[in-house]
């Protein structure tokens, strides 16, 4: 798909920079508008976009016939991690936390929950989930995280967060690993402020780094940013909007060449406005934007975005990076083929596994 990004206009070649949320159970002609004219090249599914199984795969293959001719696949997503982040209800499987596995400290465990899971989701269409987490669970009194997280030792979370993740390779799912540099040790919830990590940076190389460090190494394909500032790297911006942290960190010393997506732009820790976001994101190494429910953000950023793009701010030479990585990323959903066992198999096995979880969870 070399010369394909001649053929799309700006305002396609931005639309795939985006993950949008959309309202819905059935294509509606705003969502249409989303994909076909706007080029949105990724969608976030959320409760509201949810009946039952087989409403949800023929709403996903509805949205899939939209996009334009000789545009890759969208990234079909949901964040679907177990425990309380769990979008899709029953009848999909309601997996425990991850920290049960951390518990278990198996890992031939964590790897047959990420086969699992992604087995789930590739059965109605969903290419992407928001999993696993890769944050350390070293504050006790973190709001957001805590049972999230597979352990308190760096070690534990890098070597069962690897299996997690080969896990949904072999089902032909994509993991992102969450929430780069590390979520663990905050003592506030990015989605109501913007929280402060005040340790040194040899502690947090020692700590937050390990998992994704092992992570890169196992080949995981998307990270997702933390909507935090961390003073030792950078004092005055965000993971998000850091270029200490994306480019010079997570690229140049850390080696990542996948991609790196934003957590959700709507949360309180971001206070830029969707005009000023998309310079700054993209001049720190964000590839992908995720806007979850305001679809007038969505439009706004991408104007926004094409206009920066056109008045230099933004190089297009940059823009091209983050779009060959997107295409790059998207060409390994091409010729995977559909799972031959049927979603009641898969949900029934899954049960029985979710129960084997939950023997290891300590309350």
């Amino acid at each position: 798909m070399p010369a394909l990004r001649h053929l799309l206009s700006l305002k396609h070649k931005t639309g795939q920079m985006i993950v949008s949320g959309f309202e819905g159970t059935r294509l509606n002609s705003r969502t249409e508008r989303l994909i076909a004219d706007q080029g949105i090249g990724g969608l976030i599914l959320f409760e509201r976009n949810f009946e039952n199984p087989s409403q949800l795969k023929k709403l996903i293959e509805d949205l899939q016939s939209l996009t334009v001719q000789n545009s890759p696949p969208l990234f079909i997503s949901v964040d679907q991690e177990g425990g309380r982040v769990a979008r899709l209800k029953e009848p999909f499987t309601q997996f425990p936390p991850m920290c049960c596995l951390g518990q278990a400290n198996s890992d031939d465990l964590a790897y047959r929950f990420g086969l699992a899971m992604g087995k789930e989701m590739k059965a109605v269409g969903i290419n992407m989930d928001y999993a696993p987490v890769l944050d350390v669970h070293s504050n006790p009194e973190n709001p957001v995280i805590g049972k999230r997280a597979i352990s308190s030792d760096p070690d534990v979370v890098a070597r069962l967060g690897c299996k997690i993740i080969q896990g949904f390779k072999d089902s032909g799912t994509f993991a992102v690993g969450k929430h780069f540099p590390g979520h663990g040790d905050t003592s506030q919830d990015s989605h109501l402020t913007l929280p402060r990590v005040e340790r040194a940076k040899e502690s947090l190389e020692q700590i937050e780094l390990i998992p994704f460090s092992k992570a890169f190494q196992e080949g995981l394909d998307v990270i997702m940013t933390a909507h935090v500032v961390y003073p030792a790297w950078d004092k005055e911006y965000a993971a998000t909007f850091s270029q200490i942290i994306l480019s010079d960190l997570l690229r140049k010393k850390m080696g990542f060449e996948g991609l790196v997506m934003s957590d959700d732009l709507e949360m309180q820790a971001v206070t830029q406005t969707p005009e000023e976001i998309p310079a700054l994101a993209i001049n720190a190494g964000v590839d992908l934007f995720l806007i979850c429910h305001d679809l007038s953000k969505t439009t706004q950023l991408q104007d926004a975005l094409i206009s920066r793009i056109e008045t230099g701010e933004i190089s297009h030479e940059t823009v091209d990076r983050s779009f060959n990585r997107i295409i790059k990323t998207k060409q390994k959903l091409t010729g995977l083929t559909e799972d031959e066992m049927n979603l009641e198999q898969i949900l029934e096995e899954n049960q029985k596994l979710a129960e084997e979880m939950r023997s290891y969870l300590n309350e």
